[in-house]
C-alpha cells in the first residue's frame, strides 16, 4: 500500500524519535548506589538540635521491599511508636538512599523525601526542615568524643569578627549549681558584653551556653577549628568564642 505524500513525510520524521514514555525502559539506578549504601549503612541516632530528644535508627543496605518503590531506596529499622514522641517526623520515615556529596536522604513509604541530611563533621549529618527546625543524624561509631567541661576551663575571647576580640571571659570549674559553672568577665570587655553580664556556663549536649543572672543564655556550637560560634548565627549579633 502506498502512503500519501504527507503521511510518508510524517513517518520519516517520527522514525527519528524514540517511542513514547510508556515503552521506554525505567532508568537504572546509579551503578555505585549499592556500594555507597553499604558504606553508609549503620546504626545512627536521629536527634533534635539540642540533643535532648533521640530516636535510634538503623540504615540498612537491603533494598526497600515496597512494590513499585524506586530501585535506589533501602530499608530502615526504627521503633516508630517509641520515636514518635521525640522526633515527630520519624513516623513518616520508611526508607533511605545515599544522596550527592555523601548526604543521606530519608524517604516516606511512597518514596517522598522526608529529610535530607548533609554530611558535617565527626560522624554527624545535619538537616534543616522548613518550619520545623534543625535535626542531626549521628553515627556514634564515628562521632567525636563527647566534650567535657574540663576541656573548656580557661580563658576565651569573644569576637564579632575573627581575630578582633571584644572581651575575654574565664570559664572556671567552680560549681554554680544546677549543672553550671562560674564564668568571669576580665577587664576591658565591650559595653554590650558587660551589660549582658554572663556569670555562669554549662554544656548542653555539644553546645556551650553562657548564662546571665536572669537565666538568659548565649548558645555556641563547636566549629571545625576548635572554636565556637553563636547559634543560630543569623539571629542577633554574631559572636565567636576562641582560645586566646
Amino acid at each position: 500500500m502506498r502512503l500519501r505524500p504527507r503521511l510518508a513525510i510524517l513517518a520519516v520524521v517520527l522514525a527519528g524519535f524514540p517511542l513514547s514514555a510508556q515503552t521506554q525502559e525505567t532508568p537504572a539506578p546509579e551503578p555505585d548506589i549499592a556500594g555507597r549504601a553499604t558504606a553508609l549503612a549503620d546504626s545512627y541516632q536521629l536527634t533534635n538540635a539540642d540533643g535532648d530528644r533521640v530516636c535510634p535508627i538503623v540504615l540498612t543496605d537491603k533494598p526497600y521491599g515496597r512494590k513499585g518503590a524506586e530501585p535506589a531506596l533501602f530499608d530502615v529499622t526504627l521503633d516508630k511508636e517509641a520515636c514518635a514522641s521525640s522526633i515527630l517526623f520519624s513516623v513518616d520515615v520508611a526508607a533511605w538512599t545515599p544522596g550527592p556529596g555523601e548526604s543521606i536522604r530519608l524517604h516516606g513509604a511512597t518514596g517522598g523525601l522526608v529529610a535530607e541530611f548533609t554530611e558535617g563533621v565527626g560522624g554527624t549529618w545535619e538537616a534543616l526542615r522548613e518550619g520545623d527546625g534543625v535535626y542531626f543524624l549521628v553515627n556514634p561509631r564515628l562521632a567525636d568524643p563527647a566534650i567535657r567541661p574540663a576541656d573548656l576551663v580557661g580563658n576565651w575571647d569573644l569576637a564579632q569578627t575573627a581575630g578582633q576580640p571584644i572581651c575575654r571571659v574565664e570559664l572556671t570549674d567552680t560549681n554554680a549549681g544546677e549543672n553550671t559553672f562560674r564564668a568571669t568577665l576580665l577587664p576591658g570587655c565591650a559595653a554590650g558584653i558587660v551589660a549582658l553580664a554572663p556569670d555562669r556556663w554549662r554544656l548542653d549536649g555539644n553546645n556551650l551556653v553562657l548564662l546571665t543572672a536572669k537565666g538568659e543564655g548565649l548558645r555556641f556550637a563547636p566549629q571545625e577549628d576548635g572554636g565556637w560560634e553563636k547559634v543560630p548565627p543569623d539571629e542577633g549579633t554574631p559572636l565567636l568564642l576562641t582560645r586566646p
